[in-house]
């Protein structure tokens, strides 16, 4: 194995941790401010963070007109309502479920794909989307005896944000070739700050909170390492080890949420959470299976 690829392969642990600790970090955060306060404060570092980068880059600022309103947009969906839902959701139901139901977001993405982009259908996929159901009824844990025992609040967040982050996914695509990917986010991440960070007046945070070295440190953690260094080392990564591969560890990130919640705070998910997890994770694993004979059928055809 090569220098890059032994690289490539750091990068992305590095990354599926910084990504576990952050669910840590909003969970920890959420018991001194809103949510939408919390998103502010992330995306606001976020922004002045890829603005200096891309001045210090120079790097070209200047987007078509045509393109201004998917930009906003896909900044709207992947900053600010994927942001916000995501804390929502994790003060509902907690990091360590919240993270194993985000496996269904590469599952929700394939339906979304076959209905509206003309994906190919295969038994491997059809199959995986059915799997993947199966895991998210068995992880929601609904009992259709006594619905109300269910938190649909909790889970309806979860799968909102998972919405929202693939709603984001396909818009940026649509622009993405167009412009330097630092700028686009830069943009986006201007988008999620402007849409939030008002709210501090609508949800005032006191100083004293705002101080406290557990809300510096992991506001840090969400603004410098989750929306910033981890993007950077995920594309390195991708550069060097592949786009699949790097999906493929991304579905590890629920572990990660599992041993730090467990360490931190002696959360043990239940039966069904774990076995529902592990279901969504198969099924995410023979989707990238599927995604690969589809780009081999592909290259032999051309």
């Amino acid at each position: 194995m090569n220098k890059s690829k032994i690289l490539g392969l750091i990068s992305i642990i590095i990354v599926v941790t910084i990504y576990g600790v952050s669910y840590i970090s909003r969970d920890v955060i959420d018991n001194y401010m809103h949510a939408t306060v919390i998103v502010g404060f992330q995306l606001t570092i976020m922004a002045v963070l890829f603005t200096i980068y891309n001045i210090v880059k120079k790097n070209n600022f200047k987007i078509e007109k045509s393109d201004i309103f998917i930009i906003c947009l896909s900044g709207l969906f992947g900053t600010t309502f994927f942001h916000v839902l995501t804390v929502l959701s994790i003060t509902a139901i907690g990091p360590t479920v919240s993270s194993l139901l985000f496996g269904f977001a590469a599952v929700f993405s394939l339906i979304i794909d076959i209905i509206f982009f003309k994906r190919p259908k295969t038994k491997l996929s059809i199959f995986s989307v059915i799997v993947s159901l199966i895991g998210v009824y068995i992880l929601m844990g609904i009992d259709f005896k006594d619905l109300a025992s269910t938190n649909f609040k909790g889970y309806s967040l979860t799968i909102l944000s998972i919405i929202s982050w693939v709603v984001y996914c396909f818009l940026s695509d649509k622009v993405s070739d167009k412009y330097d990917k630092t700028v686009m986010l830069n943009y986006q991440a201007i988008v999620g700050a402007v849409t939030t960070l008002p709210f501090i007046f609508v949800y005032p945070v006191s100083m004293h909170n705002l101080m406290m070295g557990k809300v510096i440190i992991n506001l840090i953690i969400l603004g410098v390492f989750n929306s910033t260094i981890a993007y950077f080392l995920n594309i390195y990564a991708i550069k060097n080890i592949g786009v699949t591969l790097s999906n493929l560890f991304m579905n590890f990130l629920p572990v990660v949420t599992i041993i730090l919640s467990l360490l931190l705070y002696g959360t043990i998910p239940s039966m069904n959470q774990v076995v529902g997890g592990i279901i969504i994770i198969g099924s995410v694993l023979l989707l990238n299976k599927d995604q690969n004979n589809i780009e081999i059928i592909e290259e032999l055809n051309n």
